[in-house]
C-alpha cells in the first residue's frame, strides 16, 4: 500500500481509538465510557475464550483432534462473511465523510481499500479470539510443534480477508443494483433482508436433510463434513495443511490469493464508487405538487414521525433493527401453511413439545422476534454530534425520548398483532385466547421499546464515526439484547411450567401484569436519566 493510503488507515484509526481517547481526552466522561467499553470488550472476549478452549478440548476427546484447525477456519471464515455482509455498506458507502475524503488527493481505491481494512482491522480482535482459542483447545490436546503455533496465528490474520472481500463484492453488487432505481434504499434493504433470512433458514434446511438421509452418510461424520467443507472453499483446506503438515505451499496460497481478490475487488469498486456514492446522496424531487393544508401534530408524534424517518433512510439501521420484524411477519405467514407445530418441531429438532406448550407459549414466540431488538436503544446516540440542536429546541427531555418510545411502538406494535393473529389462526385458538395473546404482546412491545429507551440513555454514545458503533456494538444494544433475552426466556419456561397447574389464561395475564409492572420501572428510569442527561 502506498504512503498516503496508510496515512489515510492510520487517520481512521486513531480518530476512533478508545486508546487515544484516554490518553489524550481531557474530558473525564469520556475517558470513563472509554474505559468502560475496553473492560467491557475484554470480558467478552474472555468469555468467548473460554467457549472456544473448552470446544477445542471436548472436540479432542471425542477424537476429532485434526479437524480443530479446519473448524477454526471454517468459524472465523463464516463469522467474517455474514458480519461483514451486514455491515459492509455502512462502512463503504454513504458514509459521513465521504465528501471530505473525496476532496483528498486520493484515488477512489484508496479510499474504499482504507475503508476496507478499517473494517477488517475493528473486526479482528474477534475473528482472533475465536481462533487464538482452538488453538490453545488444539495445544493441550495435540502438543504440536513451535512451526505449527506460529502458522497458526499468523494465518489466522489473513483468514478472514477473502469472506470479507466476498461480502464486500456482495454489497456491491447489491449497491449497484440498487442505486439505479428511485427507491434504491428499499431495493437494497430488501435485498440484505432476503440475505439474512436465506442464511438463517439454511440451516433448518441442512438439518432437515441430514434427518431424512438426503445428505450422504459421510456428512453425518463431523471430520468428513470438515473434509468436504475445504474442498468446497479452499483456504480452510490451505490453512489445515498448514497447520497439520507444515506445507507453506498452502499458507503461499491464502496469502496470495487474499492479495490477488483484494486487488481485483476494489478495481471493481473504483469503476464504480462514485456513482453508486452520488446516487445515494441524490434525491429524486417529484414533479407534481400538490397544495396542501399543513399538518400541526404534538411535539412527541413529530419527533416519533422523525425517528420513523431516520428508521428508514439508514440501511444499517434498518437492516439491523428490522430483521426480528420482518422474522415475526414470515413466522406468521408459514405457520398457515405448514402449521405452528411444525414450525416449533424444526426450530427444536423434534423436542417433545406439546400444542398446549406452544399455545401459552404464542405471545413469548413472536415478541422474541419483534423484542429481538429495538430502535430505541440507539435512537438516542444517533443524534450523535447534531444532539446540541436538539437540546437546544423547546422540547422537555420526557417529551423528545417519549418520541423515540412511540416510533419504537410504531414499528412492533403492527407486526405483533400482525404475527400473533396469524400464528393464532394456524393454532386455531379461541377468540378469547386470541385476543388475550395479542394484548399480552402489546405489553411486551411497550416494555421492549421502554426498557431499550433507558438502555440507550443510559450508554449513549455521541462521538461515534460510523452509525454501526451505535446500532451494532453499542453498549445499549449489548445490554438490552441480553437482559431481555434471558427475561423473555425465563418467563416463557416459568408460563409453560405454570400451565400444566393453572388455567393458561391467568397464566398469560400474569405475565401481562410483570411486563407492565417492568415497563413502568423502565419508564421512571427514563424519566430521571432523561433529566441528569445534559
Amino acid at each position: 500500500m502506498k504512503s498516503n493510503g496508510i496515512i489515510l488507515l492510520k487517520t481512521l484509526l486513531r480518530s476512533t481509538s478508545g486508546i487515544n481517547i484516554i490518553r489524550t481526552s481531557q474530558d473525564k466522561k469520556k475517558r470513563s465510557k472509554a474505559i468502560g467499553d475496553m473492560i467491557g470488550k475484554g470480558f467478552l472476549y474472555l468469555l468467548v475464550l473460554a467457549y472456544g478452549v473448552l470446544m477445542g478440548i471436548g472436540y479432542s476427546s471425542l477424537g476429532m483432534t485434526d479437524a480443530l484447525p479446519a473448524t477454526a477456519a471454517i468459524s472465523v471464515s463464516a463469522m467474517a462473511f455474514f458480519f461483514t455482509m451486514i455491515k459492509a455498506n455502512s462502512y463503504l458507502f454513504g458514509f459521513k465523510e465521504y465528501d471530505m475524503l473525496m476532496a483528498l488527493p486520493f484515488s477512489e481505491k484508496t479510499i474504499a481499500g482504507n475503508k476496507f481494512l478499517y473494517m477488517y482491522i475493528k473486526s479482528l480482535p474477534w475473528y482472533m479470539v475465536i481462533s487464538i482459542s482452538m488453538l490453545i483447545g488444539y495445544g493441550i490436546t495435540a502438543k504440536p510443534g513451535v512451526f505449527a503455533y506460529v502458522l497458526w496465528i499468523v494465518l489466522s490474520f489473513v483468514l478472514p480477508i477473502i469472506p470479507m472481500l466476498l461480502a464486500s463484492f456482495l454489497g456491491l453488487i447489491f449497491a449497484r443494483i440498487g442505486s439505479g432505481f428511485k427507491y434504491w434504499k428499499v431495493v437494497q434493504s430488501i435485498l440484505i433482508f432476503i440475505f439474512i433470512i436465506a442464511c438463517i433458514l439454511s440451516r433448518f434446511l441442512i438439518e432437515s436433510l441430514i434427518r431424512s438421509g438426503a445428505i450422504p452418510d459421510i456428512l453425518n461424520d463431523f471430520s468428513q463434513t470438515v473434509k468436504v467443507a475445504g474442498t468446497y472453499y479452499p483456504p480452510i483446506r490451505w490453512f489445515e495443511e498448514s497447520v497439520l503438515y507444515s506445507r507453506i505451499s498452502g499458507a503461499f496460497l491464502l496469502v496470495g490469493l487474499s492479495i490477488v481478490l483484494f486487488e481485483l475487488v476494489f478495481m471493481l469498486f473504483a469503476r464504480n464508487y462514485k456513482k453508486i456514492n452520488s446516487a445515494m446522496k441524490t434525491s429524486i424531487a417529484k414533479r407534481s405538487y400538490k397544495v396542501t393544508t399543513l399538518k400541526t401534530r404534538s411535539i412527541v408524534r413529530s419527533v416519533a414521525n422523525k425517528e420513523i424517518k431516520r428508521f428508514f433512510g439508514s440501511i444499517l439501521f434498518l437492516t439491523n433493527m428490522g430483521v426480528g420484524y420482518v422474522l415475526a411477519i414470515a413466522i406468521g405467514i408459514v405457520s398457515l401453511f405448514v402449521g405452528m407445530e411444525s414450525v416449533i418441531g424444526g426450530i427444536t429438532q423434534g423436542a417433545p413439545i406439546t400444542k398446549d406448550m406452544i399455545k401459552i407459549a404464542i405471545p413469548f414466540i413472536v415478541y422474541f422476534m419483534t423484542g429481538m431488538t429495538s430502535p430505541s436503544t440507539a435512537s438516542p446516540s444517533l443524534e450523535g454530534k447534531n444532539y446540541w440542536i436538539v437540546k437546544s429546541l423547546p422540547i422537555p427531555s420526557k417529551d423528545l425520548y417519549k418520541g423515540k418510545i412511540l416510533a419504537a411502538l410504531y414499528l412492533s406494535i403492527p407486526c405483533q398483532v400482525i404475527s400473533t393473529i396469524l400464528v393464532c389462526i394456524s393454532m386455531r385458538t379461541s377468540f378469547a385466547e386470541a385476543v388475550l395473546f395479542v394484548l399480552a404482546g402489546i405489553v411486551f412491545c411497550f416494555f421492549s421499546a421502554v426498557f431499550g429507551c433507558a438502555c440507550g440513555i443510559k450508554f449513549i454514545k455521541l462521538d461515534w464515526e460510523n452509525e454501526i458503533e451505535v446500532v451494532k456494538q453499542g453498549a445499549a444494544v449489548g445490554v438490552y439484547m441480553l437482559v431481555n433475552m434471558l427475561l423473555t426466556m425465563a418467563l416463557l419456561v416459568g408460563s409453560v411450567a405454570l400451565g400444566f397447574v393453572m388455567n393458561p389464561m391467568v397464566v398469560i395475564l400474569i405475565s401481562i401484569l410483570l411486563y407492565a409492572s417492568f415497563t413502568a420501572i423502565a419508564y421512571s428510569r427514563v424519566k430521571a436519566l432523561a433529566n441528569k442527561l445534559k
